[in-house]
């Protein structure tokens, strides 16, 4: 479009141009816009000036509430091609809703981008575009009277599709049968892992922002490892007495706000929210900064503990909970597969033998049991007792719980994702999900609850499987970057040490080493760096020198490192390993922590009154969870959020 056509005055709509009757003529420049067609020749009732809109480069405006609000109803079939004539709309604002990401032209006016056009009844523009209109207000959903957020801890997305043969009516097929299934949802960072998983789950936030680059980390103010919710200033509580002598831990090293702090915060703290995991650090980062509580098992003694920044004693009834020793049940029990688990034919998987005249429970017992199907059940029993004694879903507020199911993540390090064992711990979340539903349901009805089911990550296959199969190298070694990176820099600068610390992604450099040898902190990197990219099961390597100057590459893998690199705690050199090349001890164990699909494709779920049913191959990310809840819900946005709200799922 030629001259200032672009420029716009605000809150104002101007035709600028259609196609009559579905002809290919549309906006012609010059004159200023053509005059505006008759009521009767658009096929309309009354001579209305039909609100404009912009429909341009989809990535752009992704985020542009209009935008979304009609994308979405075109995707719920609520734009009749039969009701109107083929229209190119066309409106710009400066009112922060759309001016701002639009590219200019350049004399310096908002250039349109005619991309997209549709075909748009009268009733279903005036509907969707009443929340741009001054003065109007958005339509929000009845608030539900609870939000459960669900979170099964290492689960890929296609185990919802390779095992729902074998699910039952009432668990995760109620959810996929009434839901809003997101078939596309990727994680866009590299440390796929349960800390930053969950962090990134409820603050919609990657590491970069919330700061919990992974479970542990490297400080080099205390010259140690760090793990993501310590905190020696609190004390484990697991009884209504007095607290542990032991340390707590507490969301301390989480940065930003979570969906729960948000909500507890709009409603003056009336809304409650309670966080449960058999992970202590699952529990706390859902639970954010502000919860009502936060429980997680304690394989030690077989009880929910919590920690003094959360309370100084454990409610009543969660130490009667405690008191009634639940483990217990499980004594003598084995783990059997199910009649129908698929290739398990009813095997016995493991089974304790208590030593003679050992008690059970006892250590030995809790640890075999820990990793078995049996915690889920007494999980969920805990997380109901929460829902009952702490009347979730009766108040005048919207309540909040989230649950991360754990025990599935420990199977499958053990045993990998084809295996029968991982087939069975999930036919057996789902029979216990369907429990805890009905449970639900009797006790805040499940009319009044919105359900949003994800993964902390998925994980890749076993070593022996991938070697098996001829997909990759199979077992990574990651200390091998650490001794390249020692010789290269050896070889460039003289004798070290020039590694202080190595984790999962990161090298730390020897800052010491790097004074004593008068060599600038970029260039050590840099040799380093190329150290690490050339051994084979490493893809990729950047500096911290590259995240701090905006030179990393044009990639994918650069990318989601970038997501992942907090420029305080992550370290000066970050490796990235080869697709298939897995980190894992052992070669029939399984790991995670890599972007690759099989470790950040996860379900997205959205099930509820506000939500349509239905499959979306929409991509998005698990960052758009919360931030579509925040939206329904009326709250400001987890103050690091960068996810967009899922509109097209939306009734």
């Amino acid at each position: 479009m030629g001259g200032n056509r672009g420029t716009f005055e605000s809150e104002r709509s101007v035709c600028l141009g259609w196609v009559p009757g579905g002809s290919s003529s549309t906006c012609q420049g010059g004159g200023g816009p053509p005059k505006k067609p008759s009521s009767r020749e658009l096929g309309l009732e009354s001579d209305l000036c039909i609100p404009h809109l912009i429909f341009g480069d989809k990535h752009r405006l992704a985020n542009a509430p209009l935008y979304s609000s009609l994308l979405a109803a075109y995707h719920h079939s609520l734009l009749d091609s039969s009701a109107c004539k083929r229209i190119v709309i066309l409106q710009a604002r400066h009112n922060g809703h759309l001016s701002d990401r639009l590219p200019r032209s350049a004399k310096g006016g908002t250039q349109l981008l005619r991309r997209t056009v549709l075909c748009l009844p009268l009733a279903a523009i005036l509907a969707w575009s009443a929340p741009l209109r001054p003065g109007a207000s958005f339509v929000f959903p009845s608030r539900p009277k609870l939000v459960v957020i669900l979170v099964i801890d290492q689960f890929r997305y296609d185990y919802l599709m390779r095992f729902r043969p074998y699910f039952v009516p009432g668990g995760v097929n109620r959810l996929l049968e009434g839901g809003a299934v997101f078939t596309d949802c990727r994680y866009d960072y590299v440390t796929t892992m349960t800390g930053p998983g969950h962090a990134t789950l409820l603050t919609g936030a990657y590491p970069g922002a919330h700061g919990i680059i992974e479970n542990n980390w490297y400080d080099r103010d205390q010259q140690r490892e760090v793990y993501c919710v310590e905190d020696l200033s609190t004390r484990l509580v697991e009884n209504r007495q007095k607290a542990s002598p032991s340390p707590g831990y507490s969301p301390r090293n989480l940065i930003g706000s979570t969906l729960g702090d948000e909500l507890r915060m709009a409603t003056d703290f009336r809304s409650k929210m309670i966080s449960i995991a058999l992970k202590d650090r699952a529990a706390v980062l859902m639970g954010g900064h502000t919860p009502s509580a936060a429980y997680w098992y304690d394989v030690g003694t077989g009880h929910y503990a919590t920690s003094t920044f959360y309370m100084p004693a454990l409610p009543a009834w969660a130490d009667d909970f405690n008191r009634q020793t639940p483990t217990k049940t499980y004594c003598g029990q084995k783990w059997q597969a199910l009649a129908e688990t698929p290739g398990a034919d009813g095997m016995v998987f493991s089974h304790f033998e208590a030593s003679p005249g050992e008690t059970c429970p006892d250590p030995k017992f809790l640890a075999w049991l820990e990793v078995t199907p049996f915690m889920n059940e007494i999980e969920l029993s805990f997380a109901t007792d929460a829902i009952r004694n702490e009347h979730l879903g009766q108040g005048p507020e919207t309540d909040l719980l989230a649950i991360s199911l754990s025990v599935n993540d420990y199977i499958g390090h053990w045993f990998g994702p084809y295996s029968p064992e991982v087939a069975d711990v999930t036919l057996r979340t789902d029979r216990d999900l369907a429990k805890f539903f009905g449970d639900l349901d009797k006790l805040v009805g499940l009319d009044n609850v919105w359900i949003a089911l994800s993964a902390d990550h998925g994980v890749a296959p076993s070593p022996s499987y991938v070697q098996q199969h001829k997909l990759g190298l199979g077992i990574a070694q990651p200390a091998s970057a650490r001794s390249a990176a020692e010789r290269s820099l050896t070889q460039a600068f003289g004798p070290g040490p020039w590694i202080e610390d190595q984790d999962e992604a990161y090298l730390y450099l020897n800052q010491a080493t790097l004074k004593k040898r008068n060599v600038a902190e970029a260039k050590a990197e840099e040799v380093a760096a190329k150290a690490v990219a050339s051994q084979p099961d490493v893809a990729a390597a950047f500096t911290r020198t590259q995240f701090l100057t905006g030179s990393l590459p044009n990639s994918t893998p650069a990318r989601k490192a970038a997501n992942s690199f907090n420029f305080k705690r992550s370290g000066d050199v970050f490796l990235v390993l080869e697709p298939f090349a897995v980190p894992s001890p052992t070669l029939t164990g399984a790991s995670h922590g890599t972007p690759w699909s099989y470790d950040a494709q996860v379900p997205l779920v959205l099930w509820g009154g506000a939500f349509k049913a239905g499959f979306y191959p929409t991509p998005c990310q698990p960052t758009d969870l919360v931030a579509t809840l925040a939206t329904l819900l009326g709250l400001t946005q987890p103050s690091g959020s960068i996810g967009t709200p899922l509109s097209v799922a939306l009734k």
